[in-house]
């Protein structure tokens, strides 16, 4: 039998008793600006077979400098939540603080 935990508060999920939420985060970069072989490919026709110019593209991404094409730079998560804390999570998913801090002078 598989079980759960959730993995902010470590309480164990039953399947029968309780719900499990599962919340899915993927982290990946914005490329929206020019300059990388990977914007040639809106260019290349469906219908043809350009197998040639798909490799030479992939050897050129293989060579691409640009940090915004790192391999690690993408990244999909996933996180089982008992109830309460999805309750929490929800209402503050960044995790910032919340309530508004008041900075009093020394008088």
């Amino acid at each position: 039998m598989i079980h759960y935990s959730c993995d902010i508060c470590q309480r164990p999920i039953h399947l029968h008793s309780d719900v499990r939420h599962v919340v899915k985060i993927e982290v990946f970069p914005a490329v929206e600006d020019g300059g990388c072989p990977c914007d040639d490919l809106e260019g290349i026709e469906a219908e043809a077979d350009h197998l040639e110019e798909m490799q030479d593209l992939l050897e050129q991404l293989d060579d691409c400098d640009d940090p915004r094409m790192d391999q690690d730079a993408a990244r999909s998560m996933r996180f089982d939540l008992c109830d309460a804390c999805r309750q929490r999570f929800v209402k503050n998913p960044l995790g910032l603080k919340s309530g508004t801090q008041l900075n009093f002078s020394q008088n």
